[in-house]
C-alpha cells in the first residue's frame, strides 16, 4: 500500500494533468470516472477516506424527486426519473428496484386520495418504467405498528443502492486508480495557485500519511469538494454566483425486525416525511432535516435530534423503542445549491436538491454545488462536457478495468450472518489505511454491529485490536493507540448522546 502510494507521488510530480479533480465523494467519484473513460488524464485527491463526507450516511436511495411535486417542479422530477431508471438499467449489481410503502395513519394531513393520485402523477413523469402505484391494506409490516392505526397503504418503486453508499463510490474510483490515473485518500490540498505563463494550475498536496508534499499540475480543476467546496475556491480565489447552505440530516439505526422487508415511510409533526429503510440486519429511521451553520458542526449527532426521531417513531409503534435499543447513529451534512444572495438561516426542507455545474467565466475552474446519488451519471456527463468544450483528451477512451481479485477476499465477524471484506483485501485492493476506513466504509460493521462494531458489552474490543494491526506502518503499539481513539470516539459521539436522551 504504501508503495503504491509513493508510486502515484511520484508519477503525479511527473505528470501534467488534464484534470484534477479535488473531492472524492459521489460527485468528485463520478466526475473522476467519466473523464477517465473518455481519456482524460485525471488525478483525484480526497482529504480524507473516500466517501468520508456526506456521502457515508445517505439513505442509499436512488429516487425520481417524489416531494417536488409539492413544489410543481415537473421539470426536476422528470430528470431525476430518468437518471435514476439509467442507473437501475445500467449498472444492475449496484443499484436495484426498491418498493417503497408510503403509509397513510389517522393523523396525516393528505388523504390516501390525494396521496394515490400523487403516485400516479408521479409514475406517469417517470415515463411508467417503475412498477405501477398500487393500493394495500394489509402487509408484512403491518405487526410492528399500534392496532388501527395504519388507515392505507401505498406502494410505488424506487432505486437502491446495494451494498453500501460508500462501497457504491468506491466502485467508482477503485478500477480506474493507478499511476498514469491517481486517485489518493489521505491526500489534501495545502495551497496552489495558476501559472498565467503556461496556463497550468500548480496544486500543492500533502500526503497525510506520510507528511510528504507533492505538487501536481493540470490544465483543468474540479471543485468537488462538497461542503466544503466554498472554502476551497475562497483558498484559489474563485468566485462563484453560488453557494451552499447545510442541512443536517440524523438517523438512529435500529435491530431490523424479521418481518421488514419494504421501506416505509410515514408523515411526521414537521410537515416532512420519516423513513423506516431495511438494510441487511438493521433499520434506519429517519433522516431529521436541520440547519447547520457550517460544515464540521454537522457532522455529529445530538441529544435532541435521537429524542425526536424516537419520539416521532414511537407514536407508530406497537412496541416503543428507547435508546438502548440504538445500534448506531447515522449523520451527514447536505451541501445544498443556493444563489450566493441567499438567507443561510432559512428551513432547509424546501431547497432543491439539484446539481450546480458552475464554471469560472475565466479560468479553466468548474465548482459543483449539491447533488444527489440519483443525478451522479448526469452530472460526470454534464462536466465532462463542458471540458470537452474547451479541451480534448489526451488519450483514447476506454472502459472501467477490472478490480482487482484481491477484493474478493472476506472473513468472518461476530453477530453478521455474511462475511465481510476481509482486512487484508481492504487494504491491499482498497486503499484502506485506518480501523475506522474499515469498519465505517469498507464494511458495514459500524453500522450493523451495536456501539458501531464495539459491541453492547465492548464484547468484540479484543477482536478490533488484532484488525488494528494490520493497517500499513501499524504495529502493536500503533493498533492499540488506534483501537483507544476509535472506543473515544465511540464514548463520544455514541454513548454520551444516548446517555443525554
Amino acid at each position: 500500500m504504501l508503495e503504491r502510494r509513493a508510486a502515484c507521488r511520484k508519477a503525479i510530480a511527473q505528470s501534467v494533468f488534464d484534470v484534477a479533480v479535488i473531492g472524492g465523494g459521489i460527485n468528485g467519484a463520478t466526475v473522476y470516472a467519466e473523464l477517465c473513460r473518455r481519456g482524460y488524464r485525471t488525478l483525484l485527491a480526497e482529504r480524507g477516506d473516500f466517501a468520508g463526507g456526506s456521502s457515508q450516511s445517505t439513505a442509499m436511495w436512488v429516487w425520481g424527486g417524489l416531494l417536488y411535486l409539492s413544489t410543481l417542479d415537473f421539470s426536476t422530477v422528470v430528470k431525476l426519473c430518468a437518471s435514476r431508471d439509467r442507473l437501475i438499467d445500467e449498472l444492475p449489481a449496484w443499484v436495484r428496484p426498491a418498493p417503497n410503502r408510503l403509509l397513510v395513519t389517522p393523523e396525516s394531513r393528505n388523504g390516501a386520495w390525494f396521496l394515490n393520485f400523487a403516485l400516479w402523477l408521479y409514475w406517469g413523469l417517470g415515463g411508467f418504467r417503475r412498477r405501477m402505484p398500487l393500493q394495500q391494506s394489509e402487509f408484512p409490516e403491518r405487526r410492528l405498528f399500534r392496532d388501527g392505526h395504519i388507515a392505507n397503504t401505498l406502494l410505488y418503486e424506487e432505486g437502491s443502492i446495494v451494498p453500501s453508499d460508500t462501497r457504491f463510490i468506491a466502485r467508482w474510483i477503485l478500477p480506474w486508480s493507478g499511476p498514469d490515473r491517481p486517485a489518493l485518500n489521505y491526500c489534501e490540498v495545502a495551497g496552489g495557485c495558476r501559472d498565467a505563463a503556461d496556463g497550468q494550475w500548480r496544486i500543492e498536496l500533502r500526503d497525510r500519511v506520510t507528511g510528504e508534499e507533492t505538487v501536481a499540475r493540470a490544465r483543468w480543476v474540479v471543485n468537488a469538494a462538497g461542503v466544503w467546496t466554498d472554502q476551497l475556491n475562497e483558498r484559489f480565489g474563485i468566485e462563484t454566483a453560488w453557494k451552499h447552505v447545510f442541512g443536517k440530516g440524523v438517523f438512529i439505526v435500529l435491530p431490523r425486525d424479521p418481518c421488514h422487508d419494504t421501506s416505509l415511510t410515514l408523515e411526521n409533526r414537521l410537515d416532512d416525511f420519516y423513513s423506516l429503510i431495511p438494510w441487511g440486519p438493521v433499520a434506519l429511521w429517519g433522516p431529521t432535516e436541520t440547519v447547520s451553520p457550517d460544515p464540521e458542526s454537522g457532522f455529529v449527532a445530538e441529544a435532541g435530534d435521537v429524542r425526536m426521531l424516537l419520539e416521532e417513531l414511537n407514536r407508530h409503534l406497537a412496541r416503543p423503542v428507547g435508546p438502548e435499543d440504538i445500534v448506531a447513529l447515522r449523520c451527514g451534512v447536505r451541501p445544498l445549491a443556493v444563489k450566493r444572495s441567499y438567507r443561510s438561516d432559512r428551513y432547509t426542507l424546501g431547497i432543491s436538491r439539484r446539481h450546480v455545474v458552475a464554471r469560472d467565466a475565466q479560468l479553466p475552474w468548474i465548482s459543483l454545488y449539491g447533488g444527489k446519488l440519483s443525478s451522479c451519471l448526469s452530472l460526470g456527463a454534464e462536466v465532462a462536457d463542458t471540458i470537452g468544450l474547451a479541451l480534448a483528451p489526451a488519450q483514447r477512451g476506454a472502459e472501467a478495468p477490472r478490480a482487482a481479485a484481491s477484493q474478493n477476499g472476506t472473513e468472518r465477524f461476530p453477530g453478521l450472518e455474511q462475511p465481510v471484506t476481509s482486512v487484508g483485501s481492504a487494504v491491499k485492493a482498497e486503499w484502506c489505511l485506518t480501523l475506522e476506513d474499515y469498519l465505517r466504509r469498507r464494511t458495514n460493521i459500524a453500522q450493523w454491529v451495536p456501539r458501531h462494531g464495539l459491541g453492547r458489552r465492548g464484547e468484540h474490543v479484543e477482536r478490533l485490536a488484532v484488525m488494528a494491526e494490520q493497517f500499513p506502518g501499524v504495529d502493536g503499539v500503533r493498533g492499540a493507540r488506534a483501537l483507544a481513539a476509535y472506543e473515544t470516539r465511540v464514548e463520544r459521539e455514541f454513548d454520551h448522546v444516548l446517555a443525554a436522551v
